[in-house]
């Protein structure tokens, strides 16, 4: 899912990041995420939906995926503020999106979660 379909309208601090006893808040995840998508060797950052409980409940996510020629490592630092656990390995996961999102040549998928 995009950053605008998951983020914009959102207001739910359950729906990433739940784990954190110290969590940023929603618009500032929104506001980092977007930052590492602007970076020149980001081709994209998508959220991944690990459920939707109900009609009246925003989406739950503990997977961002980056789509960059950068390494891990370097992903570990933009989104250090947001405390995900280690960024890896460098594949969809658990399973690859119902619509595929291109990677371009030269680019791994990174993947960032809060477990």
């Amino acid at each position: 899912m995009s950053l605008e379909s998951f983020f914009e309208g959102n207001d739910d601090p359950g729906s990433i990041g739940c784990n954190l006893d110290d969590h940023p808040g929603v618009p500032r995840f929104y506001a980092v995420l977007r930052a590492v998508r602007e970076r020149r060797d980001v081709h994209g950052v998508w959220v991944g939906i690990t459920e939707v409980l109900g009609p009246d409940e925003w989406p739950f996510s503990d997977t961002v995926y980056v789509v960059t020629s950068a390494p891990s490592d370097q992903v570990a630092v933009w989104t250090a503020e947001l405390q995900p656990d280690e960024p890896g390995p460098d594949e969809w996961t658990p399973e690859p999106p119902a619509r595929l999102k291109p990677v371009p040549a030269g680019a791994r998928v990174v993947t960032v979660c809060w477990d």
